[in-house]
Formats: C-alpha cells, sequence, structure tokens
C-alpha cells in the first residue's frame, strides 16, 4: 500500500470530523475512497455512484493534478505520496 494525501474541500469536512487533509494507505483511487468511510460510513455514498463506477457528476477528483476521469477513473493508480484533491462542483449565477 502506498501512502496518499487527500485534501477535502470544506462542504465535507463536516463529515470528516473537520479534517482537511488526511493521509491513508491504499492503491487506487477507490482504496482511497472507500477509505474514507472509517472517517465517516457514508462519505463513498456522498462521493460516489450507487455502484462505486464512478464519482458522482458534481464531483471531481485529481490525482497530483489529472482529472481521473481522464486517467482510468476509480481505478487510477496511486503512487507513493501522491495527492488526491477531491473537489464538489459550485453552482450559481
Amino acid at each position: 500500500m502506498k501512502t496518499v494525501h487527500i485534501n477535502l474541500p470544506v462542504p465535507l469536512r463536516k463529515f470528516a470530523k473537520g479534517i482537511a487533509q488526511i493521509s491513508i494507505q491504499a492503491e487506487t483511487v477507490l482504496d482511497a475512497i472507500l477509505q474514507l468511510n472509517q472517517l465517516d460510513p457514508s462519505m463513498s455514498e456522498r462521493l460516489l455512484e450507487a455502484d462505486h463506477s464512478a464519482p458522482k457528476k458534481y464531483i471531481n477528483m485529481y490525482v497530483n493534478g489529472q482529472n481521473i476521469r481522464q486517467t482510468g477513473g476509480l481505478k487510477t493508480a496511486l503512487g507513493e505520496q501522491s495527492r488526491l484533491e477531491i473537489m464538489t462542483a459550485f453552482a450559481g449565477g
């Protein structure tokens, strides 16, 4: 397993005990998201489609600055010290 650093957006921090960044052990983006369930059992359902096939439409995830939708989705491999950024979409007008 690789050590991965995850940055959580402000709207998700209330479900993560106020934590802005956490380091976990994971091999893929999906592994990392499932590890977040240790902070709150509902974390993966907030971030992923019900079948865990992709992030929800309003969630973007980046590994070392690259959008995972273009690098293998949730199966994107994580390297040692990778950074996973989770971003929620903004709406307004």
